[in-house]
């Protein structure tokens, strides 16, 4: 389902209204920001990061940041820790939570490895790190492919990789699966001391 964005009500407060109620959306443009002393700049959206490898006790700064600012992106939309583990799960699976600026599988890039080909956005909006997981999450207006909440609403009910599965279409399916358990340690990690990420 696509709304255009010169409608009332973006996309993702149709959603979110959906999801929550009225009371909710209400309260959207109330979320606190990011915390002070974390600043993700356009630089750090926008970086190239190119190594490869993820092992969840030896995470390098970036990885940690990209993590934290998934979770801080979930917490923005209120999502929960169900949402944020397989958006993480998904990242570490298609990218180990680095954002990819070559094309290394046909014209994917980012976080998820998203292929503007298959209208996740431009070359650009793909390997921007907001953008790629809004556009994830189905709350992106730049992005016509579906996400999770277009194709899986009640993802709570579902198992976590499967959810992460019906979005990316992934040869691989088991894989998401594999790294819930490490998705879910992030969250436990990270998420009591990361704000709401809304800009």
């Amino acid at each position: 389902m696509l709304v255009s964005a010169t409608t009332a009500l973006s996309r993702r407060h149709l959603i979110l209204a959906g999801a929550f109620g009225a009371t909710s959306l209400a309260a959207l443009g109330s979320l606190a920001p990011a915390r002070a002393d974390e600043v993700w700049t356009e630089e750090f959206m926008t970086r190239p990061e190119t190594r490869e490898g993820f092992a969840l006790d030896a995470m390098d700064d970036w990885q940690v940041e990209n993590a934290k600012f998934v979770i801080a992106v979930i917490k923005g939309h209120e999502l929960d820790e169900q949402a944020a583990a397989i958006t993480l799960a998904t990242a570490i699976v298609e990218s180990w939570l680095r954002n990819y600026e070559p094309e290394v599988d046909l014209d994917s890039g980012g976080l998820f490895q998203q292929r503007p080909s298959m209208g996740w956005g431009t070359y650009d909006e793909v390997r921007h790190k907001k953008r790629a997981i809004d556009a994830f999450l189905g709350l992106g207006d730049h992005s016509s492919a579906p996400g999770l909440l277009d194709l899986s609403p009640d993802f709570r009910e579902w198992a976590p990789g499967e959810a992460a599965q019906a979005v990316q279409g992934s040869a691989y399916p088991d894989r998401y699966a594999e790294q819930i358990p490490a998705a879910q340690t992030l969250w436990e990690r990270y998420s009591a001391d990361v704000d709401p990420y809304t800009d």
